[in-house]
């Protein structure tokens, strides 16, 4: 008579899957206690589209000099840096960001690291991964 362990045949995958994403997000977490405790992090949106995974981050009034991207892995990091503006008088109401940002985002495995390409347009700073090769499904016609 087979003994029962009480274990499913596919506990091991599942278990090797959540270790994997605790390691990414340990990763990301080196990355961020790196950075300074008075930096923020701007705003960000990231879609998916048949051929690329699209990152937005909102930077309104940054010069391009002042902005930094860097790939460590899948793991894309945003720096960047916008003085506090000088003016005469006393501030009344301040709600506009200054100082130091950054913002590290973990992308998806199916992208090539080698051609991501950015654009910075209207504060709008877009970060364009296309997908790997391996990763584009073609469509069939039904």
């Amino acid at each position: 008579m087979p003994r029962f362990s009480g274990r499913k045949p596919f506990t091991q995958e599942i278990f090797s899957r959540h270790v994997a994403e605790m390691r990414s997000l340990l990763h990301a977490l080196e990355l961020r206690d790196s950075f300074e405790d008075n930096e923020t992090r701007p705003k960000m949106d990231m879609y998916e589209t048949c051929s690329d995974i699209v990152i937005e981050f909102d930077l309104p009034g940054f010069t391009l000099d002042a902005i930094t991207l860097k790939m460590s892995g899948l793991t894309l990091v945003l720096e960047a840096c916008k003085p506090r503006e000088h003016n005469e008088g006393k501030f009344i109401c301040v709600e506009r960001s200054h100082g130091h940002f950054h913002h590290a985002v973990t992308v998806p495995g199916n992208i090539n690291p080698g051609a991501v390409r950015a654009e910075y347009r209207k504060g709008v700073l877009r970060v364009i991964c296309p997908k790997s090769r391996d990763w584009l499904v073609p469509i069939k016609e039904l």
